[in-house]
């Protein structure tokens, strides 16, 4: 049995995460135990095999594919862009009553009720009797927005949680005096080199204090640490 299990969007998504669960537990030796479940990925040529995105994420928590990869771990993180929670089908308001932009905790709880109520509807009561085991990474807006804040160094007024590809590309190419990128594409191997950092605890917890929905996932994590390390002395 795996330790961890990732769905994401994208394989970019669970490269980040793979790395973000490497770093927060780095005293650990996770080698063979993080596998990727969503969407299929082909270690081969590094590529996705089939489609990967929200509508598809939302398809596979609803199928006995999820329900047995849940099984199948000890812990199973989904993740989640919001940038498009708003679309027909996702259906989950970015703005209150007043039309105001709600905050990226009450996004994250509202995204979250939209997956546990997709869950649920595959198996009915499958979500409250494994919950325990299923973890939540619900990045604002968008994934990017973590890796920027690790990558931009400088301190901001507010978090920045919108254009942070755009952002992100505009400052590795042109404000970072460490050249270490002169091309961003979305693809594993990229994602995995902006992401390698996260391999580091202080960098995990450096982004923590810089991004709301990077610290809410980073919380979840503080939820299970006591069992996962029970769990690798006991192995």
């Amino acid at each position: 049995m795996y330790q961890f299990r990732i769905a994401g969007e994208g394989v970019t998504d669970q490269v980040v995460i793979e790395n973000i669960l490497r770093g927060y537990f780095e005293s650990l030796d996770l080698e063979g135990e993080i596998k990727y479940s969503h969407p299929l990925y082909d270690e081969t040529d590094q590529k996705q095999r089939g489609f990967g995105n929200w509508t598809v994420l939302l398809d596979y928590l609803d199928h006995s594919d999820f329900r047995a990869d849940a099984l199948n771990c000890e812990f199973i993180v989904i993740q989640v862009d919001t940038d498009v929670s708003n679309e027909k089908g996702f259906d989950v308001s970015q703005v209150d009553a007043d039309n105001q932009p709600l905050t990226p905790e009450v996004l994250i709880t509202n995204v979250i009720a939209k997956l546990v109520a997709t869950i649920e509807s595959g198996e009915t009561g499958f979500y409250e009797e494994h919950a325990e085991r299923i973890i939540f990474a619900v990045s604002v807006h968008s994934i990017e927005c973590w890796l920027y804040a690790h990558h931009n160094k400088e301190s901001l007024k507010t978090p920045k949680i919108t254009g942070c590809g755009k952002a992100l590309s505009h400052y590795l190419l042109n404000k970072d005096k460490n050249k270490a990128f002169t091309k961003i594409e979305k693809n594993q191997p990229c994602y995995d080199k902006l992401s390698q950092p996260f391999q580091k605890r202080q960098h995990i917890d450096a982004v923590a204090q810089k991004d709301p929905s990077f610290r809410v996932f980073i919380q979840s994590l503080e939820k299970i640490e006591d069992h996962v390390f029970k769990l690798n002395n006991s192995g």
